[in-house]
């Protein structure tokens, strides 16, 4: 991480059965998961807000009689012309042969307890205890240098993570991380797009066609055996017990992950429900799904729905928001007044640059009980570049992952603060994209 005042300076499975996707017993992987690599879709959130500024990789395999051995030789990265104060932004080096843009911080350091205990990926899952500063790193869990955990959703009794690579492959992995092993959960031939907790300690695992298309999306459930088709074009955003929420498009439109009209599906029954809503963005967390109907305007409130996805309960209210407002990667807090996301700044002239590039981020909160919203200062983060964000422990605190290329550092604020503070750490892993964070309990 680079601060602000710096930035000139800066670098230019055991137990368990593990299924396929049709309920199918596997054989268990090697210790050391291996593979081939694949184009990584972008999280909805980067495709919304940002874009990675990724090089070619050249993959040499090699077999064993147990598993393949691969190797990767980065081709030359030619980054884009971004600035900031009209200076080069700073970059670093970082996985799969990609550059990325690091934040600017402003931080001080932090000097009491928060009662936060989180867990990270990157190249392993590591557990983080933000009061005694300590990483432990998840038992039995060893992946190649071309290989990373990309999200992270609890389960019963552990966490679920999905294995993603830089480039093509024929398989996808989920694990399932505990606090004593860690075991493969699912091995696909198809993509596995992304994960969903069902709030009763279940897991769903999304799969699409290797190569990205409006086809149907396969749900696997996690350990198993439910399988669901989806009907096509429609998109799961959440999934509450046996009802999924997701967002269907017009015949003439491509599928979206973030805007759309929202319906119910009922995945014992196979049976569309009812509509819920319009969306032009929207996010979940903590079992509540929210969404902007249409773009924040400068003329009038923009009005934030939430629908509660074990109970059905709606509610609506407008409030005073930047005409850039995107809800996209957004977290909720425990108590369920704030709502903190990323947020696009706002400034004279053409909102895209000549070289495709948007404006510089802030992490935005909104106050749900007030409509107070709040930037956390001391931090930018580039056009490129989204954070992992969660609220942790006692007193509301949020969790910001930030990503610096060859490692993650995690950040913390709260209301009343005048800036970030900085807990002095970082997990010394790459990350293909967003740091993954997830709260734990202690």
């Amino acid at each position: 991480m680079l601060d602000e005042d710096d930035e000139a300076g800066a670098e230019g499975g055991p137990a368990g059965s593990p299924a396929d996707s049709h309920g199918r017993p596997v054989p268990r992987l090697p210790r050391r998961l291996t593979g081939l690599t694949r184009d990584r879709r972008a999280r909805r959130a980067a495709a919304v807000l940002g874009c990675l500024v990724a090089g070619a990789v050249l993959v040499t395999a090699v077999t064993s009689e147990h598993a393949a051995r691969y190797t990767a030789t980065p081709a030359a990265v030619r980054v884009p012309v971004l600035s900031t104060g009209g200076k080069p932004w700073p970059t670093s080096p970082a996985a799969c042969g990609s550059v990325r843009y690091l934040p600017l911080v402003t931080a001080d350091p932090l000097r009491e307890r928060t009662g936060s205990r989180v867990q990270i990926g990157g190249q392993s899952v590591h557990t983080i205890d933000l009061d005694t500063r300590s990483s432990a790193p998840a038992p039995g869990l060893e992946l190649s240098s071309l290989q990373f955990v990309t999200q992270l959703v609890p389960g019963r009794n552990a966490s679920y993570a999905l294995v993603q690579t830089c480039e093509s492959t024929d398989t996808s992995t989920v694990l399932r991380v505990s606090r004593d092993a860690s075991t493969v959960a699912l091995t696909s031939n198809r993509h596995v797009d992304s994960l969903f907790g069902d709030g009763r300690g279940g897991v769903w695992a999304a799969e699409v066609a290797d190569i990205p298309t409006d086809g149907p999306i396969l749900l696997v459930q996690l350990p198993g055996p439910g399988v669901v088709r989806l009907p096509a074009g429609l998109s799961p955003i959440a999934i509450s017990g046996h009802q999924l929420i997701g967002l269907t498009a017009a015949a003439d439109q491509r599928r979206s992950e973030s805007s759309g009209t929202l319906v119910s599906y009922d995945l014992a029954s196979h049976r569309l429900g009812r509509t819920i809503g319009q969306a032009s963005s929207l996010t979940v967390d903590r079992g509540v799904l929210m969404w902007l109907d249409r773009p924040c305007t400068a003329t009038g409130d923009c009005v934030l729905h939430r629908y509660d996805l074990a109970t059905g309960a709606t509610s609506a209210r407008g409030y005073t928001l930047p005409v850039q407002t995107s809800l996209v990667g957004g977290v909720l807090s425990p108590d369920g007044t704030q709502l903190a996301f990323p947020l696009a700044r706002l400034y004279e002239g053409p909102h895209i640059d000549d070289a495709g590039f948007g404006p510089p981020l802030d992490v935005a909160v909104l106050h749900l009980d007030s409509g107070l919203l709040e930037t956390v200062a001391g931090l930018t983060l580039p056009p490129t570049e989204l954070p992992g964000l969660t609220f942790a422990g006692s007193g509301n605190w949020l969790v910001i992952a930030v990503n610096e290329g060859r490692r993650a550092e995690l950040l913390l604020w709260r209301q009343g603060a005048p800036r970030l503070l900085r807990p002095d750490v970082r997990v010394e892993d790459l990350m293909l994209q967003s740091p993954p964070v997830l709260a734990v309990p202690r």
